[in-house]
């Protein structure tokens, strides 16, 4: 991979190669060009040189070291929230909005290991050296799966959002809306959507192997394609379509119906002394899917803000830039806490799943009386079954 000319590829030393190895962006992969174009500056530029070995100790931490314990404590995380959600007491159409959340951020976590985290730890251990020249044979098909999981993983906080929003602002509607024959519709329509956007990433990029002369050794490398080197290509869908469809349009939204949800958690505050148990069920839900939605405008607005650094100075000025590296790297690494954080949230928040999962675990029984049913629209239809709580 080379931009403006491959055949520089071919002079790159290996301290520098070890750098773009590492600099993986979950968005814009883009920076391998930048690196790629700037390392006969860092040849001759000793300083440049001490910026790209601070970047790779910053990245040996966030996704070496702490990577690697977020990520499997994520995929245990949400593996058993899984488990739980699949229960037959957890079964409603919040579920099935929250169970494909959760095989998302597994997607995203399996990115991350093989993509940041072990070629992080590969700088620093020989044993994992063939691993290190030979993993970017799988980034032009894992690059373009790991957004997939991105997106969707948005769009299904959007999903159950706007649900959410509906079942507790808009009551008389939920019957005929929040159902979940609709949640797999619309499961289904998110998945579809964030297979045919990504489509265009798998001709980003093609890998091929080339021996490094210093070391004698076959490594791989990535060069664009043709379309991938086009300005349509780079600027328009990989900056602004992607800061628009991927970021600030679902936000957007997010943050409206959130602030919306909040408002009506206050006022049922205050009346909480004369709700029904069912009501009260009701708001524990609303209460936890809030806190799972901040936890994702938290730890993902970071990264709308590194897009749109991007999108203003360029992806050459932001990859030279130590202190943008490290903003992009904290970045990063904050979606992986995004991804691992749910099954806590749902733990802490949700009564109910406190509950089957404990009993899944031996360590309650089970009561007779499992009846848990939405307060707003019980007697309105049958397809409308228990919510998560």
């Amino acid at each position: 991979m080379a931009h403006q000319g491959s055949d520089r590829s071919d002079d790159i030393d290996e301290k520098g190669r070890q750098v773009i190895l590492n600099l993986t962006h979950d968005a814009n992969m883009m920076y391998y060009n930048t690196l790629l174009n700037n390392t006969t500056t860092h040849e001759a530029n000793g300083s440049e040189d001490n910026v790209g070995e601070s970047i790779e100790a910053y990245q040996f931490v966030f996704f070496g070291i702490l990577g690697h314990v977020l990520t499997v404590f994520g995929l245990l995380g949400n593996t058993m929230s899984i488990v739980v959600l699949c229960n037959r007491r957890m079964r409603s159409s919040t579920s099935y909005y929250l169970i494909s959340l959760a095989v998302y951020d597994n997607l995203i976590l399996l990115s991350m290991f093989f993509f940041f985290n072990l070629p992080a730890l590969a700088e620093r251990i020989e044993a994992l050296a063939v691993y290190k020249n030979n993993y970017m044979h799988a980034l032009p098909v894992g690059y373009p799966l790991s957004l997939t999981a991105q997106m969707g993983s948005i769009y299904t906080c959007v999903a159950f959002t706007v649900e959410r929003f509906i079942a507790v602002c808009r009551p008389l509607h939920a019957a005929n809306t929040c159902t979940k024959s609709r949640a797999r519709k619309a499961i289904l329509l998110i998945f579809l959507w964030s297979v045919v956007y990504n489509v265009p990433r798998c001709f980003h990029y093609s890998a091929e192997r080339h021996v490094d002369n210093a070391t004698g050794e076959a490594v791989a490398r990535l060069h664009e394609t043709e379309l991938g080197k086009t300005e349509t290509f780079q600027h328009v869908y990989i900056i602004y379509f992607q800061l628009f469809f991927m970021f600030l349009l679902p936000f957007l939204v997010i943050l409206v119906l959130n602030a919306a949800l909040m408002r009506a958690i206050n006022r049922s505050r205050n009346t909480r002394q004369r709700m029904s148990t069912s009501a009260t069920r009701e708001h524990n839900l609303t209460v936890m899917l809030v806190a799972v939605i901040l936890a994702f405008l938290v730890c993902q607005f970071p990264t709308i803000v590194d897009n749109i650094l991007v999108a203003i100075v360029g992806f050459e000025m932001h990859g030279s830039i130590f202190a943008f590296m490290v903003f992009y790297t904290i970045c990063t690494f904050m979606v992986t806490i995004n991804a691992s954080l749910n099954f806590v949230l749902y733990c802490l928040f949700g009564k109910k799943f406190r509950l089957v999962l404990l009993h899944i675990l031996g360590l309650r029984a089970a009561k007779k009386e499992c009846h848990y049913r939405s307060t707003i629209y019980q007697s309105r239809t049958n397809d409308v079954k228990p919510d998560l709580q």
